[in-house]
């Protein structure tokens, strides 16, 4: 299980790099592993290894999922 690869104490501002002048951190949670970015946290796939997770899968996870947003929110004001 992906929980054992960190303590509590490591859980917490894992930093991975910066997107867009903001810092990117793998944080441990209630729920499991998330990404955190400009206060915003990311939910990580459950078939995503925590230890397959650099810079660039990150930064993908997050740009995908604000792209998502933007389009779920574009097609609801459409209405």
């Amino acid at each position: 299980k992906p929980e054992l690869l960190m303590t509590k104490n490591e859980s917490k501002n894992n930093n991975l790099g910066k997107l867009n002048k903001k810092s990117i951190y793998l944080n441990l949670g209630k729920y499991g592993f998330f990404l955190n970015h400009n206060k915003i946290n990311y939910k990580i796939p459950e078939w995503l290894p925590i230890d397959k997770i650099d810079l660039e899968i990150a930064s993908n996870l997050i740009q995908h999922k604000l792209k998502y947003q933007e389009s779920k929110k574009d097609s609801n004001d459409s209405e």
